[in-house]
């Protein structure tokens, strides 16, 4: 029953396939691709990238029995695929197909680990536990599933705590950095612990929409780590062993952190948080925390001021960001705390703004209009007098911009194709190149920053022995060091007289620091319960963020009014338990200084079109997901250029489809989709004409063939706080079947005119044989999409603001059958509500038919043609009626009914409960010919509905995607009916870890 019970689901997550199948997208056309290859791993990189990508490979050998140890498993090869040209930075592993994806621009919130290192050790990490569960029956699965099979069990037994969270354990113990040792990164469960309570594990792994919950990273790590420094690896070795060897149970993942622990992980959850709870208490019992004065209010909906930076004595600017705020600078009075909200951002990296001279600059990522996997850094500047925002660079890889005293100049750090790290200089108003400066030993610097008089920067630089403040004079390019390299996390320099001003990490809590220029000791200035940072002087008086459980609060004291104290730097607090868990380690991988001489590149060609990754013994229609009985086989190549899907129909009710051909090519402007399909059409009946007395017997079975072909050129234009997208497509549908033969039996006629009966049976007269045409159409569609729609925060129910349109239009311009034409609209507007996270939709569509061919039917009361099926939409709960154009109004007034985080543990987790009340209307008018007289007629209908929609998202038995459940009411006015559905929907995401 168990295995049975497997199999069901795991055919049912094969539906989703086109989220299951993760892409990333496509890189530009004019990638030049090369590969490295070793017994483990083969590599796929840009041209430019070789250095890298060499050293990259021989990191992932060296850390190839490290990364495993712990786990107990070696991994079998896999493929690595490196977008180098985009300013966007991550990586990630994705089963079904097998490979992992790296993006090796560094970015500004790195700890003291070189961005390459910290990809290697993570992900590899990802690979391990992956193809771990490639045992017992999981491995017997992926006999009649292939990769989706592993893809599949991850997904159902692997929580992402667990995923990422050992992860983050492995980035810390297999080096001297990693998250583990990085405050900030335990401050928000830390200060959410203490403040306020530990969350149930349901709402800890989920989520919630009224509180702030830390995410599965924070979660996942303290969790693991802590249960593996009480309990040893075995604990989570475990669990991913039973979870693969005997995924026909229930619960196997559960069951393997049971046999060591002796609990299970909800128990071991509490026990392991309760003892954070106990170590963070006593920590905070030992300190004082400052009484500075908090400029900014707290708020219980969870709000961040970061990077606080006063423009005069009286205010100051902050980007503020949280669940239910859109990222945004804001001017802060500093008396009354009152806000003005100054510009909404596009999407962020976590690193600074810079202000001198009245003038905000910052970077943005923005996507290239057609590939995905290219973003520039681009770096924009606002007057805060004029409002005025100027875009001056464009196509960057830029972070972290400086803009000195005068506003004259930006200093800026720069990464090449090959990551070659360098400060840039640009004129602050056409960004413009004035000076490169490369770093020493390419060195990756971090956050710049002026002195008063614009004559020095002081900035972070990471090299191979860690991070260390170092001074740069422009003019002479020269370097100076303030600091020795620490891998404890240090960040945000600032130069103010003659102090370099810092965030340190070294007592365990993020605080404020600061160091003689001319050398000397270490000063600490804050003492901060659950973390400082980010330091602005301006006038004697020192601004900072202040880490509270309802995020970060702006926080200001005078310099001379600080007790400034010497303090020296020793191991962290949690140190100790990083060591304990490292005794289960082989020890640190040799990642510092790899030989990458014994690796020889080749060209890797973009032709490489075919990879068959997962099959499944039934078929899956990708877009309609249904299942039938049946194969289907799928593939998809590492460029993610080309995607193919193939299957046999074995299901009689779908007999035109027995065959199926799904393709689609990517990897130019214009995207390319083929559907083909073939199989046979049964007829088979009878047909008794009363008025020339004749019966047709049907039995035949011509074949019938339907191929479709489109061409779109899919452009996002993201800019901003708004995410804009237009798509024109041309396609061309082809449908063919053979014509066919049957028999008309006329019947005898006695004198009376009627047939003649014997035996219950008609007497035959005679047989002829006709001919029956097949079907022969070939239409072509033209349409034009695009929308404009403001960003959403985590609360939304719905975007606030927006515009979205579609043209289409379809006809039949060539010989066979003529379907006449269609022209449709659609319209999307949407506005703000009354409440915070409230919206109103108004669509608006109408469509216009021209009619085809004539076609006879026996009996009617008017002339029946051919013509296409419609584009607008009937009101809800309306059934649709025939008509030659149709206008359709619809409105919806959406908004959050409730947040309850309501939980019957293992059973059922709801979070939110959402409504949208309705009015929908619609009008159509429809010219009718009568049969007899060859007479027009039209005909005008409208119809109503007004109703409700409420939908509850909640977690059904701890299932990790989201499950919407909802009931829909509409009141139809016009025939006075009450229309009644259930509705449901399931939020698969893909089956990718690391992203």
């Amino acid at each position: 029953m168990r295995q049975s019970l497997a199999i069901i689901i795991l055919l049912f997550l094969s539906l989703s396939i086109k989220a299951q199948y993760y892409s990333s997208g496509a890189d530009p056309a004019n990638t030049r691709w090369r590969q490295l290859n070793s017994e483990t791993f083969k590599v796929v990189y840009p041209e430019e990238f070789e250095g890298e990508a060499k050293r990259f490979i021989a990191m992932l050998d060296s850390l190839y029995e490290y990364g495993s140890y712990s786990l107990e498993h070696t991994p079998k090869p896999i493929q690595v695929l490196i977008h180098s040209k985009t300013a966007y930075s991550n990586g990630f592993v994705s089963w079904a197909p097998k490979r992992m994806e790296i993006y090796p621009t560094p970015h500004q919130d790195m700890f003291a680990q070189d961005w390459l290192e910290q990809l290697a050790i993570h992900e590899f990490r990802h690979v391990v536990q992956i193809d771990k569960l490639n045992k017992g029956f999981t491995k017997f699965l992926t006999i009649p599933f292939g990769q989706q099979a592993i893809g599949a069990v991850l997904g159902l037994y692997a929580p992402l705590w667990f995923l990422e969270g050992d992860a983050v354990v492995t980035e810390t113990t297999l080096s001297k950095a990693g998250r583990g040792r990085r405050p900030s990164f335990e401050q928000e469960t830390k200060a959410q612990v203490l403040e306020k309570q530990i969350y149930h594990y349901d709402k800890a792994y989920f989520g919630s929409y009224k509180d702030y919950v830390p995410n599965h990273y924070h979660m996942g790590y303290l969790y693991v780590a802590g249960a593996r420094f009480k309990y040893g690896a075995d604990v989570w070795e475990r669990a991913l062993d039973e979870s693969g060897r005997k995924s026909w149970s229930i619960t196997p993942f559960n069951r393997g952190i049971k046999s060591v622990s002796g609990k299970n992980k909800v128990p071991l959850y509490n026990e392991v948080y309760d003892e954070w709870r106990q170590r963070w208490q006593h920590f905070n019992d030992s300190i004082t925390p400052d009484t500075h004065r908090i400029i900014t209010a707290r708020d219980d909906r969870y709000k961040n001021y970061n990077y606080p930076t006063p423009v005069n004595n009286n205010e100051l600017i902050a980007e503020i960001n949280g669940p239910g705020e859109l990222n945004h600078f804001a001017r802060i009075n500093m008396a009354t705390g009152e806000e003005e909200k100054l510009l909404i951002t596009g999407t962020r990296n976590r690193e600074p703004f810079s202000y001198a001279n009245n003038t905000i600059v910052w970077t943005e990522l923005e996507r290239h209009p057609r590939w995905e996997n290219q973003y520039f850094s681009v770096v924009r500047t606002l007057d805060i007098n004029t409002g005025k925002q100027t875009k001056i660079n464009g196509t960057g890889r830029y972070k972290a911009p400086a803009l000195s005293p005068d506003g004259q100049t930006i200093a800026i750090t720069n990464t090449s194709l090959s990551n070659q790290f360098s400060i840039h200089l640009l004129n602050a108003k056409t960004g413009q190149l004035i000076k490169e400066i490369a770093t020493p030993a390419n060195a990756y610097p971090f956050t710049p920053s002026w002195d008063s008089q614009g004559n020095k920067l002081v900035l972070i630089l990471l090299s191979k022995a860690g991070k260390s403040i170092e001074t740069l004079d422009p003019g002479s390019e020269q370097w100076t060091s303030i600091s020795s390299p620490t891998y404890t996390e240090i960040r945000f320099p600032k130069l103010h007289k003659q102090h370099v001003y810092f965030t340190g990490s070294y007592n365990g809590v993020e605080n404020l620091y600061r160091v003689p220029l001319a050398g000397g000791k270490m000063e600490k200035l804050t003492e901060s319960e659950f973390g400082a940072a980010y330091s602005s002087i301006r006038e004697g008086q020192l601004f900072y963020q202040n880490y509270s459980s309802d995020g970060y609060l702006v926080a200001m004291a005078g310099i001379d009014t600080i007790k400034a104290r010497a303090y020296e730097a020793h191991d962290l607090p949690n140190e100790a338990l990083i060591k304990q868990l490292q005794k289960d380690e082989k020890g640190l991988p040799p990642l510092k200084e790899v030989d990458t001489l014994a690796y020889s590149s080749k060209k890797y060609s973009k032709w490489n079109l075919f990879n068959f990754h997962s099959w499944a013994p039934a078929y899956i229609n990708i877009d309609n997901t249904e299942l039938t009985p049946g194969i289907s086989a799928m593939s998809q190549n590492l460029l993610g250029t080309t995607f193919i899907t193939a299957g046999y129909n074995a299901d009689k009710q779908y007999s035109r489809e027995k065959f199926n051909l799904n393709l689609s090519y990517r990897a130019w402007w214009p995207v390319f989709e083929l559907e083909f399909k073939a199989g046979n059409e049964s007829i088979e009946g009878a047909y008794l004409n009363e008025n020339d007395w004749y019966v047709n017997i049907y039995d035949a079975k011509p074949n019938h063939y339907l191929l479709d072909f489109e061409m779109k050129l899919p452009l996002n234009l993201t800019r901003g706080k708004y995410i804009r997208f237009i798509e024109p497509s041309v396609g061309l549908t082809y449908q063919v079947s053979d014509d066919f033969k049957y028999d008309r039996y006329y019947l005898k006629l006695g004198d009376d005119g009627l047939p003649i009966v014997e035996d219950g049976r008609y007497v035959t007269d005679r047989v002829e044989t006709q001919r029956a045409d097949g079907i022969d159409i070939t239409s072509m569609d033209y349409s034009l999409f695009a929308y404009n729609l403001l960003r959403t925060t985590q609360r939304d129910v719905s975007t606030r603001w927006g515009q979205v349109a579609e043209l289409k239009y379809r006809n039949t311009p060539f010989n066979g059958w003529d379907y006449g034409s269609i022209f449709g609209i659609h319209t999307r507007l949407y506005f703000p509500g009354i409440g915070r996270h409230h919206a109103i939709r108004i669509d608006n569509d109408w469509h216009s038919k021209q009619r085809g061919d004539f076609v006879p039917q026996d009996g009617s009361t008017y002339n029946f043609y051919r013509g296409f099926s419609d584009y607008a939409r009937f009101p809800r709960g309306v059934n649709s009626v025939s008509n030659d154009e149709l206008y359709s109004f619809k409105a919806d007034y959406i908004l959050p009914l409730a947040n309850p985080d309501f939980n019957i543990p293992g059973v059922l987790y709801l979070k939110r409960i959402t409504t949208n009340l309705f009015f929908d209307y619609s009008h159509t008018t429809i010219d009718l010919q009568e049969t007899e007289t060859e007479n027009w007629i039209t005909r005008e209908r409208d119809f109503r509905s007004v109703g409700t929609e409420i939908r509850a998202e909640l977690h059904p038995l701890r299932f990790v995607f989201p499950v919407t459940m909802g009931y829909r009411y509409a009141y139809l006015h016009d025939s006075r009916e009450h229309y009644h559905e259930v509705l449901f929907s399931l939020g698969l995401a893909g089956i990718v870890v690391g992203k």
